[in-house]
């Protein structure tokens, strides 16, 4: 448990916690389902140390921080949980003459059949509710095609999508797969034994299927980021590394084939809420194929988080909370489950700012680090500066005592990346006074003036007076921005003087109006 403990932290560094999962000795966490209506409930069913499924479900009602087990007492063979809240919950059975769709309302005290979807001949693959009222349960092929029901009430009752409405199955035995979908709206996917990514738009209602580059003899999964936006993978069944992925921008209308970058563990692929592209991997019971690692850009370029490690599917609400399964204790009752609360898992990328920026001799500047992503590491260098490097998070105050413009570098790393942020001539340092930095920071146009000049500077200018030659304050503007426009147009042709006093100092500058 340390040794993982320790690899599971370098995901984030800090917010990562191993909680029990309450399953008996041997057993191991399998999928995990967020509750539709309630984030914080949480269903998981338990799987053996070869993968199989066994009749035990584990379930938390405070977002992972406790589980609690039950068992279903209602068939074998369990292919999906779909969790709606901490009471109710749907179970897809797919053996012999008990298998089909049942519910439970009283926390999994008991689970009921609901409708007559499938039978012994049959084999349950997927169920997804869009809503409250729609739903889908999707079947291996049976009479010719695909098994798919649809539910308009809740799923009280099942109706069998019309051949006529679903493309052919392939000829050679094709399959779908247990718990293998994506859904996003009103659109929902499927991968197949035979490469193929089945696609409906409308719930459910009707299919059509494109095969994916990888032929018509692997199995493949989807997943999306949105309605257009997802590729498709190896499934599960080809478990392990994958090296390739079939990326489409059409919503599942054509598939493009892409190496990816770095390693990519793709038994499950899970795409993080409210992110443009951001997916995690994970692979679990393949030899030395075995880890997690995430993308940011879409799953073209992977970095791996830990590797020779067991991990089943992990399930996210955000890119700050998170869960994840395993099957490698030998004790679930003392572990099993991960659920991390801490630091976003945003791509690491170098910002920072500094106060002022305009200087005179000896004045310092407060330097503050912007960086998004988890870091372990920050390294600055200030030419000119005194420091002239630091190493951490909030250096101290930087003093400059030679006139000049100088750079800021910042590099941010972590156990995987590191990124650089250059910042040329950000620091401007004067003489003796901020009036010897008029001609820099802050300029006015058109000059000469005819009606209305515009004064602009890199920081806010609180307040613009202008003077005629005598010394008498005509205008006396109070703002509070970077670019102001001044109307001129009540003064006469002549020579003034522009004073902009900015947040960093005051500043003189000569104007003509014509």
């Amino acid at each position: 448990m340390a040794i993982l403990a320790f690899s599971i932290a370098t995901l984030a560094q800090t917010g990562w916690t191993v909680v029990n999962s309450n399953f008996t000795s041997g057993n191991g966490v399998g999928q995990i389902s967020i509750g539709m209506n309630n984030p914080n409930a949480l269903w998981a069913f338990a799987i053996a140390s070869t993968g199989l499924d066994l009749d035990s479900f584990t379930k938390s009602t405070d977002g992972g921080l406790t589980w609690t087990k039950g068992s279903f007492n209602a068939g074998t063979g369990l292919s999906q949980l779909f969790a709606i809240d901490e009471t109710t919950c749907w179970a897809l059975f797919n053996t012999g003459a008990t298998q089909g769709i049942y519910k439970t309302i009283n926390g999994g005290t008991t689970w009921t059949k609901k409708g007559t979807a499938y039978g012994s001949s049959s084999f349950a693959d997927a169920l997804h509710f869009f809503n409250a009222s729609d739903g889908v349960a999707i079947g291996d092929t049976i009479g010719g095609y695909f098994e798919i029901y649809t539910t308009t009430d809740g799923g009280e009752t099942w109706t069998r999508v019309p051949q006529a409405n679903i493309a052919a199955p392939s000829p050679s035995s094709e399959t779908g797969l247990t718990g293998d979908y994506w859904a996003i709206n009103n659109h929902i996917w499927f991968g197949t034994t035979n490469g193929r990514i089945y696609h409906s738009a409308d719930k459910g209602f009707h299919w059509t299927a494109v095969l994916t580059p990888y032929g018509n003899t692997v199995a493949v999964a989807p997943v999306f980021a949105d309605t257009a936006h997802g590729f498709a993978f190896r499934s599960y069944l080809d478990v392990g590394l994958v090296d390739t992925l079939g990326m489409t921008s059409d919503g599942g209308a054509t598939f493009q084939k892409h190496g990816v970058g770095g390693l990519m563990y793709g038994r499950y692929v899970y795409h993080i809420p409210g992110t443009a592209g951001t997916y995690v991997g994970s692979s679990g019971l393949a030899g030395p194929d075995q880890g997690i690692s995430y993308s940011y850009d879409g799953g073209l370029n992977w970095t791996t988080i830990t590797s020779g490690y067991d991990f089943q599917a992990t399930a996210w609400t955000d890119v700050a909370t998170g869960w994840a399964g395993t099957t490698a204790s030998t004790k679930k009752s003392t572990g099993g489950m991960y659920i991390y609360a801490g630091d976003s898992l945003l791509p690491l990328a170098a910002r920072f700012t500094g106060y002022p920026t305009a200087i005179s001799l000896g004045q310092p500047v407060t330097f503050t680090n912007l960086s998004s992503g988890v870091r372990n590491g920050s390294e600055w260098s200030f030419d000119g500066g005194i420091p002239a490097t630091y190493s951490g998070n909030t250096p101290p105050a930087v003093v400059y005592n030679t006139p000049g413009s100088y750079n800021v570098r910042l590099i941010v790393s972590n156990d995987f990346t590191s990124d650089t942020l250059l910042k040329t001539a950000y620091i401007y340092v004067g003489g003796v006074g901020i009036n010897e930095l008029s001609q820099n920071a802050v300029s006015v146009f058109p000059n000469p003036v005819k009606d209305v000049m515009t004064v602009q500077s890199a920081w806010n200018i609180k307040e613009i007076q202008v003077f005629n030659v005598t010394g008498q304050l005509l205008i006396d503007q109070t703002v509070n921005a970077k670019t102001i426009t001044v109307n001129t147009s009540g003064l006469t042709t002549g020579i003034y003087n522009m004073k902009a006093i900015l947040e960093n100092g005051t500043i003189n500058k000569k104007v003509v109006i014509q």
